[in-house]
Order: C-alpha cells, then structure tokens, then sequence
C-alpha cells in the first residue's frame, strides 16, 4: 500500500512540473507577428495618346514645382528636379519630343551621357514635397527615393520611374548637344556669366510612350 502511494505521489509530481514548464514557455515566448508589407502608391496607370489626349498647358508643365527627370537603370539611376523643358515634335510628323537641360555639374548629367532613355514626371499637386526635396538635394549623398519613401519602377525600355507620378513619359534621346556660348543672345550670355554649374546641354527625347495613373 505504501508503495503503492509513493508511485502515485511521483507521478503527480512529474505532471506537476510538466504543466509548470509548458507554462513557462507560454510565458516567454513572444507572439509572432505577420510581417506587413511596406504601404505602396496606387499603380494603376493608363496608356494615353500625347496628341490626342494630353491633357496640360506645354507653357507651364515645367514651371512652379517643376517635373522630375529619372535616367539610368535598375543597377543604378538617378532623379532630378527640372524647371527647363519643351514638348514638341522633330524630324517627322510622328515624333513627338520633350526636351530637357542638364548642367554638367549635376549628379543625373553623367547618366544622361551613359544611358539612352529617360523618363518625366509629374505628381498631384499636393506632392510638391517630392519635387521640393529632388531639386534642393543630390543624389552623391542621399538617397533620395529612400527619404522620400518613393516605390520605383520600370518602363518597357528599361528607364526608371516612380509609382507616386501623375504621369510617366518615356523618352529616347534621339539628339544631345551642349550650348554653344556662340550662339547666345544677351539673355544667354547673361544666364551663364555667374553659373558655377556650367553651361546646359540639350536632349531631345523622342517620346515612346505615355502613362497616366488612375
């Protein structure tokens, strides 16, 4: 009988620390978390036609806050600010160019010479802080889309964009020249005659197409 109580004693002993330990556990071990996935922009974007359907004023896309120019690849590309710009056409009835100016001292000047293809942008207007922050800042020494927390993308041929945009316009650039201090007026002579950045050079983008997000 004795005997009897004693393995019974042992075996409640050894549940008791069972159920103790497991407890324990419970107690110590964080709940896991599903991991969320960083909030991304509405992405829905629409091809339109650039004749038939543009839908701004030529005269002011690059006035105020400016467009943003992005050039290079999904190794490496950059983004800019820019308040000089044209929207016309060249060498044909079909093509239809946006022109732009980079100074050789910017970061995206060394892109534009390397690579062929560039997009412009444009944002709502509430997103004045994206073209704020792209014109004042370089991208030798911040990561710019990173600060901004921008989603970057790429068109068919390779160039990049952001996800944020308005509108997407992918060009090639089909001619690419600097100025020619010959052949300024005084209004060019002027410009340039305290301009540490160096004098512009000119890309004319043949436009391959166009996207409009919503």
């Amino acid at each position: 009988m004795k005997k009897h109580l004693i393995m019974t004693t042992i075996v409640l002993a050894a549940l008791t620390l069972t159920s103790c330990g497991n407890k324990a556990q419970e107690q110590t071990e964080a709940p896991k978390e599903t991991p969320t996935e960083a909030p991304t922009a509405d992405t829905t974007f629409r091809e339109f036609d650039v004749v038939a359907d543009y839908q701004g004023n030529p005269f002011t896309i690059f006035k105020g806050h400016g467009a943003l120019l992005a050039v290079g690849d999904e190794a490496h590309h950059n983004a800019m600010t820019i308040g000089w710009g044209a929207l016309g056409n060249l060498w044909g009835e079909n093509i239809n160019t946006i022109t732009v100016y980079v100074a050789p001292a910017r970061y995206t000047f060394e892109f534009m010479e390397q690579h062929p293809y560039f997009t412009v942008m444009t944002f709502d207007p509430e997103r004045t802080d994206i073209l704020d922050y792209m014109g004042t800042h370089s991208g030798r020494d911040v990561n710019k889309e990173q600060e901004l927390g921008l989603h970057v993308a790429y068109t068919p041929h390779g160039a990049p964009y952001y996800k944020e945009a308005r509108e997407v316009y992918e060009c090639e650039t089909i001619y690419r020249a600097p100025f020619d201090p010959k052949g300024f007026g005084e209004l060019g002579h002027r410009r340039y005659e305290n301009f540490p950045a160096g004098i512009h050079s000119m890309y004319i983008g043949r436009i391959l197409g166009a996207w409009r997000r919503g």
